[in-house]
C-alpha cells in the first residue's frame, strides 16, 4: 500500500469521524433547544425570595449590624488582655464565670471603652424588624456579625448587674430584648449564614441568662424569667424554607451568570461555548429546587421523627454519577453535585430544632431553681418535670459535678451537649 492510498484512507476516516461526531452534536442541540418550564418546587422557591416586604432603614436592624461590623476591628484590637480574655471565655457559660472571677475590672473597663457598642445594640433591639440584603450571587459581599455577638454579650453580662442588684424586673425586661430581637432574626434569615449567627446567639442567649437568674435569690428568680423563654419554637423559626430561598437566589444567580457571554464562571461549571447548549437551566434549577424543598419539609417534621430523620440525611450516600444523558447532560452533573452536598444541611437542621430542648432546659432549670428546689433533689424534680427532651420525651439529665440540668440534642460533637447551670 502507497503513501498516497495510506493518507487518502486516514483522511476518510477523520472526515467520516468528524462528521459523525457533528451529527451527533447537532443532534443533541436539537433535543436540548427545548428547556423545562419551571417546576412547583421552583415556583416555591422563587416566590418565597421575591416575597420581602419593604423595610425602611430607620426600622431595620441591619442597619446597625452593618455600622457595628465597620469599625469593630479597631475596637477588637483596643482591648486589653484582660477584656479579650473575658470576650473569649464567655463563648462558655463555666468558662465565662471563671473569666469575670480571674478579671474583676474587665466589665467595668469593657463597657467604658465600648459605650458606643451598647448604643447600637440598644438600637438593633427596638428596632422593628431585621432584613439584610439580598444577594443575586455567591461572591456578593457578606456584613461580618462578630460585632453584634460582641455586643450582645457585653448586654447580657450586664443583666447579670441588674440580678446582682436584685432586680428582676430590669433583668426581665433586658433578657426578653435580647431574646425577642433574636428570634425575630431567626425567623427572618434569608440565608443561613444569617440564620446560623441567629442560632449561635440564641444558644448563648439561653445559657447566660440563666446565669443570671442565679445571681437573683429564689423567689425573685421566677419573677425574671421572660415571656419569651415560655414560648415554643415556631415553624418559622426552625423550619428552613426562608433561608433556603435565600441559598436558591444564590445558585439560580451563579447559574445564569454562567450562561451570560462571558461569563466569569463558565468553565467553573464546565459550560464552554460548545458545552453551553448541553445545558438547560430551569431543568437543571428544578431538580436543585427538588432538593431544598425536601430539607425544608425534613426540618419541620415533628421532634420525635426528627432524630431518625437528620441521621438518615447524615447518612445519605453519595448519589451515583449521572452517567451521559442525551438530555440536559451538562444540567445532570451539576445537579448530581448539588444533590451530593445535601447530608452537610443535616447540621443546619438539627442546630436549629435543639434551640427548643435547650429552651425547655433553660425554663425548668429556672424554674425549679425559682422554686427553692435543692441540687440534691433534682434528679427527683426533672424526672417529674412536664418539660422534657422533645425527641424522646425523656427527663432532662442532671450533672451533680457540674450542677446543670443537661440537654443531649442532634447537634453533632461538641455542640450536642447542652449543659444549664443550676
Amino acid at each position: 500500500m502507497d503513501a498516497r492510498r495510506v493518507l487518502r484512507t486516514t483522511c476518510w476516516f477523520v472526515g467520516a469521524l468528524a462528521g459523525l461526531l457533528a451529527i451527533g452534536y447537532l443532534t443533541l442541540l436539537g433535543i436540548n433547544r427545548n428547556d423545562e418550564a419551571p417546576s412547583a418546587a421552583a415556583v416555591r422557591l422563587e416566590a418565597m425570595s421575591a416575597r420581602r416586604p419593604a423595610l425602611a432603614d430607620s426600622r431595620n436592624a441591619y442597619v446597625s449590624v452593618a455600622a457595628l461590623a465597620s469599625g469593630h476591628a479597631a475596637r477588637r484590637a483596643a482591648r486589653s488582655a484582660a477584656v479579650t480574655a473575658v470576650v473569649e471565655a464567655c463563648r462558655e457559660p463555666a468558662a465565662c464565670e471563671e473569666a469575670l472571677r480571674a478579671h474583676p475590672g474587665a466589665l467595668h473597663t469593657w463597657r467604658a471603652a465600648e459605650t458606643s457598642l451598647l448604643e447600637h445594640y440598644a438600637g438593633m433591639l427596638a428596632a422593628e424588624g431585621f432584613q439584610a440584603p439580598a444577594p443575586s450571587g455567591p461572591d456578593a459581599p457578606f456584613v461580618d456579625y462578630s460585632a453584634a455577638l460582641d455586643a450582645q454579650l457585653l448586654h447580657l453580662l450586664g443583666v447579670r448587674r441588674d440580678a446582682i442588684a436584685g432586680d428582676p424586673g430590669a433583668v426581665r425586661e433586658a433578657l426578653e430584648r435580647d431574646l425577642a430581637f433574636w428570634r425575630r432574626v431567626l425567623a427572618s434569615s434569608d440565608l443561613l449564614l444569617t440564620r446560623m449567627v441567629a442560632v449561635a446567639a440564641v444558644e448563648r442567649h439561653f445559657q447566660l441568662g440563666q446565669l443570671a437568674l442565679r445571681d437573683l435569690q429564689a423567689p425573685l428568680a421566677l419573677e425574671a424569667v421572660p415571656m419569651s423563654w415560655r414560648q415554643p419554637l415556631t415553624d418559622a423559626e426552625r423550619g428552613l424554607m426562608r433561608p433556603l430561598a435565600g441559598e436558591w437566589r444564590m445558585v439560580r444567580g451563579a447559574l445564569m451568570a454562567s450562561l451570560a457571554p462571558g461569563g466569569g464562571g463558565a468553565d467553573a461549571v464546565g459550560t464552554s461555548r460548545l458545552m453551553r447548549p448541553l445545558l438547560q437551566p430551569q431543568a437543571t434549577l428544578n431538580r436543585m429546587a427538588e432538593n431544598l424543598v425536601g430539607l425544608d419539609t425534613l426540618s419541620l417534621q415533628p421532634y420525635p421523627e426528627l432524630a431518625g430523620a437528620v441521621r438518615a440525611l447524615r447518612e445519605r450516600e453519595e448519589p451515583a454519577s449521572p452517567g451521559f444523558a442525551i438530555r440536559n447532560p451538562i444540567g445532570r452533573v451539576l445537579a448530581s453535585s448539588h444533590a451530593s452536598s445535601m447530608p452537610a444541611y443535616a447540621t443546619y437542621i438539627a442546630r436549629c430544632a435543639d434551640l427548643e430542648g435547650l429552651r425547655r432546659a433553660t425554663l425548668l432549670a429556672a424554674t425549679l431553681r425559682g422554686q427553692g428546689v435543692p441540687s440534691g433533689a433534682m434528679p427527683d424534680a426533672l424526672g417529674r418535670a412536664r418539660l422534657r427532651n422533645p425527641y424522646d420525651d425523656a427527663a432532662f439529665a442532671w450533672d451533680a459535678i457540674d450542677g446543670a440540668v443537661v440537654f443531649e440534642g442532634l447537634a453533632g460533637d461538641p455542640r450536642a451537649r447542652h449543659a444549664v447551670a443550676y
